[in-house]
């Protein structure tokens, strides 16, 4: 049976695919090539096999590109994601390093300031120490017996005892505790100062008041003589932490203020060491006549006399009443040899009817300094000085500078 169910498919085959002659002719010849029903069946076989490799290979190289193409999406959103990751980390990482960047300036400013506040409190404590060693006497009195008292300025903000803020800087650790301290110290100091300021200035300017002049037209005169210049550059208050601690408005308002009182302070004294405040004679002496009207010792007649006049012995020593510039020396009619003295802030001195005189025009002369002795040249009765202080022209009351300078000791 096997072999009719061979010959039967051998049969089929034969009638799809009979022998077959495939003639080829060149140059008169005649060839031809048979193919046999075997070989065209295994022709159709190996087509028919490649043909289905062929597809199958289609097939999986579709599916498995499909499978490539979806892991290459989920790699590529992978790498999406780490980048992501990875730029929010550096991002985190900038963001850190410039917030610590940022407190550390913060920090270093902060103690940049307390170190700048400490240094200046320092000056304002060693200042108050030089205003309470002053030589100056405390209470000048009137001419009705009265007394000028130095006023004590009431403290604007309350202070906090001390121990309280060691206790608080002891038992916490926290920055704002800390600074609480400090600036309870600073508030404690910056106090000191402002009553020390104010009691010398109250105290400078009782003693000036006796002048009867306008104090603060001869300091602003001083002033705009002297050689300053430069731009403005305004203080701007600013805040060392952004969180809410602003430490710079009362501290600069109060050292505005202490800074206020001491260059009014200084000016003041100034004014003091260099103004002619001293007595003209530096020996035992006598006034003989008072500044104003009076009669003329020649004629008998009424006249105004500019000066103090004051007696001593023949050749007695004739001081500057305070440092300046000898702006005149020599021989002046009514006055004999005649010494000028300019003292700036406007004053000017004038000694007159010396005997002789030591000091020559240009030179520089301090207070007590000799610049001449007592005689009765020019227009003058007998041995004395005739001593006349000018301020901007006029000629004002040299007791009234007298007066003052009895409570400014050398």
């Amino acid at each position: 049976m096997f072999s009719r169910l061979k010959l039967a498919v051998w049969g089929t085959a034969q009638r799809w695919f009979p022998d077959r002659q495939i003639y080829h002719r060149s140059d008169g010849q005649v060839r031809y090539f048979a193919i046999s029903t075997a070989v065209q069946i295994s022709a159709l076989l190996s087509a028919a096999v490649l043909a289905c490799w062929l597809c199958y290979s289609t097939v999986s190289v579709a599916f498995h590109g499909q499978a490539l193409a979806a892991k290459d999406s989920a790699i590529e959103r992978e790498r999406i994601n780490l980048n992501r990751m990875v730029a929010e980390a550096q991002a985190s990482e900038a963001t850190a390093y410039s917030f610590m960047e940022s407190r550390m300036e913060e920090f270093d400013r902060a103690a940049y300031e307390f170190q700048m506040r400490h240094e200046t409190l320092s000056q304002l404590v060693e200042f108050a120490e030089q205003l309470s060693g002053n030589d100056m006497a405390p209470s000048p009195a009137l001419a009705d017996d009265r007394v000028l008292m130095a006023a004590t300025p009431a403290d604007p903000t309350p202070r906090m005892a001390r121990d309280p803020l060691i206790n608080i800087a002891a038992m916490s650790d926290s920055p704002e505790d800390q600074i609480s301290y400090l600036m309870g110290e600073q508030d404690n100091v910056l106090a000191q100062a402002e009553d020390a300021t104010e009691a010398r200035l109250e105290n400078l300017r009782a003693v000036l008041r006796l002048t009867g002049l306008d104090i603060d037209h001869v300091v602003a005169s001083g002033q705009n003589g002297e050689e300053q210049g430069g731009p403005y550059i305004p203080i701007n208050d600013t805040q060392l932490f952004s969180d809410g601690w602003d430490l710079e408005a009362d501290f600069s308002s109060r050292i505005t203020r202490v800074a206020a009182r001491m260059l009014e302070v200084e000016e003041l004294e100034r004014f003091i060491e260099t103004g002619p405040l001293g007595v003209p004679v530096d020996a035992a002496y006598r006034r003989t006549s008072p500044f104003g009207v009076r009669l003329d010792p020649f004629n008998r007649r009424a006249t105004q006399h500019r000066g103090i006049d004051f007696a001593a012995y023949r050749r007695a020593p004739i001081v500057a009443t305070g440092p300046g510039r000898v702006i005149y020396a020599g021989w002046r009619s009514g006055y004999g040899r005649c010494v000028e003295i300019d003292h700036g802030y406007g004053f000017v001195t004038r000694y007159g009817h010396m005997n002789e005189i030591a000091v020559r025009r240009g030179d520089t002369v301090e207070r007590g300094q000799q610049v001449g002795g007592m005689g009765s040249t020019g227009r003058s009765t007998a041995t004395h000085l005739h001593y006349e202080i000018w301020y901007e022209g006029s000629a004002i009351d040299p007791e009234r500078l007298l007066r003052a300078g009895q409570y400014v000791q050398g």
